[in-house]
């Protein structure tokens, strides 16, 4: 029995269809894994013994695969959610403990038949967009380890499309999971925060944190998303009208019109070939029938500075501000940086910004309707890893022009590719609409972007 040439769930499925066993699968796995160290390291800080892995599917085997929707899929996690049997440090090992009880959407996950292979490396305590602030060692772009992977999802992203896993569980806050996707040519789903449950997870911003989808394909991203989501059990990490989310790529409402910022507001820090990347592909639009509207992204970018650079910080600091002052030797020095300045940020600050924050909010639902949505590079610049060990917080910051908005707007997103630069690297776009419009933006990635058309991840022989 050949084993499946991408870890796409329909191949998977197909695979145990027709005999396959899951224990050469995973095998197969592991010896991936091993393998791509030399040239992908520091893609896990801690991965499941193959021994243990055995046991599970020996557990598992004793029902079939039509009997668990996600029966015999591996996945990963990032190391700042919860997975019973299984540290948690969120890349700091001073931080480590060992939880009683997987996160919910791990154990729901888990219970439907997928099984875990281990938790991925990230920025420490989710502090970064771009990969490398982990004491693990930074985590390179699967295409290019001259590039940065994208954080703070970045070992999520990663073993996703290095084809180690079928998807990872990452999170997302400002931008961490959808900027790893598209510098490793995977989809990257940011459900409407407050849908999926983030109990279990190490928080970062803990009022607009959730957890985020890696994957192959739409398809397989929102079919993960749906079975992670949990409406019916009482939780405090939901938001109130959490039964209004839907996961599906069923028929939904033709899009009217997509928006797009002016030419005047766009930037891309100097890196002209991605300007012309996105440019080309909002004429291909607009020339295809689709309605391109423009508008005025100051209001969006100003949203995005109280996140990182504003008295939200004051949220991050909430969560791990205490460990970090009293961990200050087992911290990196970035992290703590950027954690100092909530000390400068009084309570008249936050309760202005939250005021800020609804006037801004306003101003996007004048823009866009159930029926249409926004289009924005998922990222402006290209990075090397050098560039980004000489200047970690101003190219950090430019990596997130598009991105850290989002959650604070309330909006739904998913980060498609769409191509690639002239040097091999992938370029991607994320589309975001209004909350609880995750299957729309799904449903236009596939029937009009074609993604699921497209082979994602690093090909593998």
């Amino acid at each position: 029995m050949s084993l499946p040439s991408s870890l796409v769930l329909e191949s998977i499925r197909l695979y145990y269809q027709k005999g396959g066993s899951p224990f050469e699968l995973f095998d197969h796995l592991y010896r991936r894994i091993s393998l791509d160290q030399q040239e992908h390291g520091n893609v896990w800080i801690s991965l499941r013994k193959q021994s243990d892995i055995h046991s599970v599917l020996e557990r598992l085997i004793k029902s079939g695969p039509t009997d668990l929707p996600l029966w015999g899929i591996p996945f990963s996690v990032k190391d700042n959610i919860d997975v019973l049997d299984l540290p948690t440090t969120a890349a700091c090992p001073a931080f480590s403990y060992l939880p009683e009880q997987s996160a919910t959407v791990v154990s729901k996950l888990e219970q439907a038949g997928a099984v875990c292979l281990g938790k991925t490396n990230l920025d420490q305590f989710a502090t970064g967009l771009n990969g490398t602030r982990s004491p693990y060692g930074p985590c390179t772009s699967a295409f290019n380890s001259d590039f940065i992977s994208g954080g703070s999802s970045s070992g999520s992203a990663v073993s996703v499309s290095l084809h180690q896993v079928c998807f990872s569980i990452g999170t997302d806050t400002g931008g961490s999971g959808r900027i790893p996707a598209s510098l490793n040519n995977v989809v990257g789903l940011k459900p409407t925060c407050g849908t999926l449950s983030t109990e279990g997870l190490v928080p970062c911003c803990p009022s607009v944190d959730c957890p985020s989808v890696f994957a192959l394909s739409v398809a397989d991203a929102i079919e993960v998303a749906s079975i992670a989501l949990d409406s019916e059990r009482p939780d405090a990490y939901l938001r109130s009208d959490v039964q209004r989310s839907t996961f599906s790529l069923a028929p939904d409402d033709s899009v009217a019109s997509i928006l797009a910022p002016s030419d005047d507001d766009l930037e891309f820090f100097g890196n002209d070939e991605g300007k012309s990347l996105y440019l080309n592909f909002l004429c291909q639009l607009d020339q295809s029938g689709l309605e391109l509207k423009r508008f005025d992204f100051a209001p969006f970018h100003e949203a995005g500075n109280l996140l990182f650079d504003g008295p939200f910080i004051a949220d991050r600091f909430s969560s791990i501000g205490e460990f970090v002052q009293s961990n200050q030797s087992s911290v990196l020095a970035t992290t703590s940086t950027i954690l100092s300045k909530a000390t400068t940020v009084s309570g008249s600050d936050v309760f202005k910004a939250l005021d800020r924050i609804k006037r801004l909010k306003s101003y996007v639902q004048s823009l866009v309707g159930p029926d249409s949505l926004f289009i924005f590079p998922t990222l402006a610049p290209l990075y090397t890893l050098s560039q980004l060990l000489e200047n970690p917080v101003d190219l950090n910051s430019n990596i997130g022009h598009y991105s850290y908005f989002a959650n604070i707007l309330d909006m739904s997103a998913l980060s498609v590719p769409i191509g690639f630069y002239s040097n091999g690297m992938p370029f991607g776009v994320t589309l975001m609409g209004l909350p609880f419009r995750d299957s729309f933006l799904a449903q236009f990635a596939v029937s009009v972007l074609g993604v699921d058309n497209l082979s994602l991840g690093l090909s593998r022989s």
